[in-house]
């Protein structure tokens, strides 16, 4: 019997383990974001995380 294949996402780096994030935006912000998604042709989990990821990469800002 063929293995059965797993559901979800597998985790990103096994040696790191995903969480559960959860947050509110104002429906604005939403479909906004929802729109930017849709336009570079990607769902709005996967573009949450490229912005997510692309954001912590950044350097911290500094205060003057």
């Amino acid at each position: 019997m063929p293995e059965k294949k797993r559901e979800g996402r597998p985790p990103l780096d096994p040696d790191d383990p995903s969480v559960q994030v959860h947050f509110r935006l104002p429906g604005k912000e939403y479909d906004r974001l929802y729109h930017e998604a849709k336009a570079a042709r990607l769902e709005l989990s996967d573009y949450l995380r490229r912005t997510l990821r692309r954001g912590a990469s950044r350097p911290p800002a500094t205060e003057p």
